[in-house]
């Protein structure tokens, strides 16, 4: 009897033994996880949109971005992206290996989800130009709802509405397509998520929230259904880590923050900066616009632009200094410290100059400067695209009027994917120009007057127009 039940014990001793070494062991699971290894390569599926990845002055960047890139470094491999609109089509790439990880892709089906490292709220939006604010949901009866492709904001959407609201899943386009026609009145309403109507009030100021349909959704990276849990572990470990340190949350603000600028400032505290600030650098302003043949003022309205005349400015794109210039662009013009005011004022001078000479020469002298500054912000590649898109459809570009929709077009998916260069927050950059040519009017005015830097008449002498 005691032989009997020594036996037993031993027996269970062993088979909890083999269950705890064999527990990440599936048979019919797939090693991921070993074979990224092996591969030292990830590949990761993404949406190009203006919170995940997206390119500015030639230079990849984004919150999703960044997070992937760091985990490839995690996992010392190299990091291969794909952007897809279409997620069954990600789905289904992702299954059969062609994608190692979709990352916030929205969906849940036919995957298996990994750490759940960011939340969100999910709101519906309108354009208050053209809609009023719906009291309930029954005031949706009958308008037009179109959302990204996304399990997740179908579900929640279809739970929020019930069965008397109707709406359209668009495969083929990304958010920033649907914003657009939602700015052009081309549909009523639209799903975004926290982050995105943060971004998205600062350009677009006409846009409400007319529901929040749910709270803390979490943000997630989807892996193949049938891998083993190393690569889900992997993950984990990686987010965890970030946790952490307060990685995530530094990477957070850096994108974020309500620091940065978007937005024209506004003609007083513009004035109020050209009294206290501008006479610091107004000399190196106009040394370095007649040494490189700019209108001092142009250049000024610029560096305004750009940092708001702040010599220690960072941008989360990784520029810095008064003109915020990258860090290969600074080598490349032989500026040896863009932080310092005078030579970061030199150097963006000096690039406009240079991208001036890229623009073509049928486009008026006058119209060109534009083109430059365009450039200055999104890249020339990106202008260059834009140029080529209107082109093919037939528009003789002549001035900035005939190039700035197809700018706006640079970040819609029909339109980008037949461009050399991709995606680009066209939207963002026609902001940038705009704020360029008000400020620049402002100072054009002032100096009409003989009062640039007047402090006791420069703000009674400003047109209500500017």
């Amino acid at each position: 009897m005691i032989k009997f039940l020594l036996r037993i014990f031993f027996i269970s001793i062993a088979v909890i033994i083999f269950i705890f070494y064999a527990k990440d062991y599936h048979p019919f699971d797939k090693n991921d996880y070993q074979r990224i290894i092996d591969n030292n390569q990830i590949t990761i599926a993404v949406r190009f949109g203006p919170t995940s990845y997206y390119q500015i002055k030639d230079k990849e960047i984004g919150y999703t971005f960044e997070i992937m890139e760091l985990y490839a470094k995690y996992l010392n491999v190299k990091l291969n992206i794909v952007t897809i609109d279409d997620l069954d089509e990600a789905v289904e790439m992702l299954n059969n290996r062609d994608i190692d990880i979709l990352a916030d892709m929205g969906t849940n089906q036919d995957v298996k989800l990994s750490y759940p490292y960011h939340k969100v709220d999910q709101y519906l939006i309108y354009n208050k130009k053209y809609n009023n604010q719906p009291l309930s949901i029954s005031k949706l009866i009958n308008k037009k709802i179109e959302i990204i492709d996304s399990h997740i904001i179908k579900n929640n959407l279809e739970s929020f509405l019930g069965d008397n609201v109707n709406f359209t899943i668009s495969d083929r386009k990304n958010i920033d397509e649907l914003i657009h026609s939602l700015k052009d009145n081309n549909i009523d309403f639209t799903i975004v998520n926290s982050d995105e109507l943060h971004l998205y009030q600062k350009y677009y100021p006409e846009f409400e929230v007319a529901f929040k349909i749910k709270k803390n959704v979490p943000l997630t990276w989807a892996i193949p259904k049938n891998t083993n849990n190393l690569l889900e572990k992997s993950i984990s470990a990686f987010f965890t880590e970030m946790l952490k340190v307060n990685k995530l949350n530094l990477i957070y603000k850096k994108y974020f923050s309500d620091k940065l600028q978007y937005t024209f400032v506004g003609t007083r505290s513009f004035l109020n900066d050209l009294v206290t600030v501008f006479p610091l650098y107004e000399f190196y302003f106009k040394t370095y616009a007649k040494e490189y043949n700019h209108d001092w003022k142009l250049l000024a309205s610029i560096g305004y632009q750009e940092s708001r005349w702040n010599k220690d400015a960072v941008s989360y794109t990784g520029v810095r200094g008064l003109m915020m210039l990258t860090k290969d662009t600074s080598k490349h013009l032989g500026i040896k410290d863009r932080t310092n005011p005078k030579e970061s004022i030199q150097g963006g001078s000096k690039y406009l100059r240079e991208l001036l000479g890229k623009i073509p020469e049928n486009i008026p002298k006058e119209e060109r400067l534009w083109f430059a500054i365009a450039s200055y912000n999104i890249g020339f590649g990106h202008v260059e695209d834009a140029i080529t898109l209107a082109k093919k459809n037939g528009v003789t570009v002549n001035d900035w009027t005939s190039i700035e929709p197809f700018i706006l077009k640079l970040s819609q998916s029909k339109y980008y994917k037949q461009t050399k260069y991709g995606y680009a927050r066209g939207w963002e950059t026609v902001k940038y120009v705009q704020n360029i040519r008000q400020y620049y009017d402002i100072l054009v005015f002032l100096d009409s007057q003989d009062n640039v830097i007047d402090k006791e008449d420069s703000n009674n002498k400003i047109p209500g127009s500017l």
